[in-house]
């Protein structure tokens, strides 16, 4: 059966974004522009139907394979399955069809011997996906992905704009070549995970290849054990955070390496709480010392909210060996007093949330009395969460971090505005 219609056409603003958000100040939000990506734009559209996963999967990977560059339209209500190994060569923009019903789903599904593949989607080609809700969940029995993105070839650019990633194992997005451009824009990410070894469920992972940019604005990334992002040694061009809030991540800041860093208008809430014995930095900014592009490193870390809750600061009382997480690198202080870092109005005001998801303290009350060590003990602990214990997302009842206007973090921006995420 035919999956797919093909309507070609001439499409020239495809890949203009909207920035625009309620309770934020537009003029302050990242515009795409400002990374000077230029993709070259597909000249036909394509839609793709459904699959149902038992006599169709991966039709989106043979529509992109038999259609080339091209913008994919998924059809909302449907579920695209991804069996075995799914690569997309090609520069591709796949986003939700206009109208009502829930966002298109991508998940992946085992194969009839319930192996599943490492990786969701590897990509050779540039990549934005619009609107549409992934998931890292087998279909067919509950386990989780390693990975979900995996970038193959260098010079990639992978964006996500109001999209909502869900479960993933290791790493939500990683890179095995250099120079890609990665930008999460308007989107939420949660339950990365791998409660049996903590260092895993990083939100991007460089494995040691330089980046172009990497940027996340206006997104709310949440119930995360490891990194938001792991440089690994290696220098990126770029790197932005603005707009965002963050609850329940594990690992704190760290750049290691960087040469334009802005991280403005945030909110941290319980990040870093994978604590150490010897540092208490959150902010764990380094210098490359043998690359010359240091000379040329320009940082703005400012207007950012960092604060525990009142569950953190028991357990950080509770294990006084446990250090809490608050300050600024060495390095970072060099910056400062070589005017290449400005490190200003960040503050910590303890915020009480709308409709936050449940903590699960006694997972982590049990990585603070072990510092960290031997987790697959407590692997089955409660950790990943829901809003109503059925798999997938309702638009409109998933978790939210609106505050008090009342709070000085209603006020704080770099324009005096609100800072954090605003939906």
């Amino acid at each position: 059966m035919k999956l797919y219609k093909i309507y070609s056409r001439a499409i020239g603003l495809l890949f203009a974004l909207s920035l625009l958000c309620v309770g934020c100040e537009n003029e302050d939000i990242l515009d795409i522009n400002d990374l000077e990506i230029s993709p070259s734009n597909p000249e036909s559209v394509v839609i793709v139907e459904p699959d149902d996963g038992i006599t169709s999967v991966n039709a989106l990977t043979k529509a992109i394979n038999e259609n080339g560059d091209a913008t994919y339209i998924l059809r909302r209500d449907g579920v695209y399955y991804m069996e075995g190994k799914n690569v997309f060569k090609h520069n591709v923009v796949i986003k939700a069809e206009n109208g009502s019903g829930k966002m298109p789903i991508i998940q992946p599904i085992c194969d009839a011997q319930g192996a599943l593949n490492a990786d969701m989607i590897r990509l050779e080609g540039s990549a934005t996906f619009e609107n549409i809700y992934i998931i890292g969940k087998d279909a067919a029995t509950g386990n989780l992905m390693q990975r979900l993105f995996r970038i193959d070839e260098s010079n990639v650019r992978l964006k996500f704009d109001n999209c909502f990633i869900d479960h993933c194992r290791n790493f939500c997005i990683r890179t095995d070549n250099v120079n890609n451009k990665i930008y999460l824009n308007n989107s939420t990410i949660r339950n990365l995970a791998l409660t049996s070894d903590p260092a895993n469920g990083r939100l991007i992972d460089s494995r040691g290849n330089e980046q172009d940019s990497i940027v996340i604005n206006n997104c709310y990334v949440y119930n995360n054990t490891a990194h938001i992002v792991r440089f690994d040694n290696v220098v990126t061009n770029y790197f932005g955070i603005k707009h965002s809030t963050f609850y329940n991540v594990g690992h704190h800041i760290q750049i290691n390496y960087a040469i334009k860093v802005e991280i403005e208008n945030n909110i941290f809430a319980n990040v870093g709480w994978k604590s150490s014995a010897a540092s208490d930095v959150f902010w764990q900014i380094s210098i490359p010392k043998k690359d010359e592009r240091a000379q040329d490193i320009s940082m703005s870390v400012c207007n950012n909210n960092l604060f525990f809750s009142e569950e953190f600061e028991r357990l950080f009382a509770k294990y006084p060996q446990n250090l809490k997480r608050t300050t600024l690198s060495d390095d970072g202080y060099q910056l400062i007093e070589e005017g290449k870092l400005t490190f200003k109005d960040n503050f910590s005001e303890v915020l009480t949330f709308d409709y936050p998801p449940v903590l699960p303290m006694e997972y982590i009350d049990k990585f603070f009395e072990n510092m960290g060590s031997n987790m697959s003990k407590w692997a089955d602990l409660p950790f990943y969460v829901d809003e109503d214990g059925i798999e997938g997302i309702e638009v409109g009842k998933t978790f939210t971090f609106h505050y008090s206007t009342s709070s000085k973090s209603a006020t704080a921006s770099t324009t005096q505005g609100p800072i954090g995420a605003s939906f």
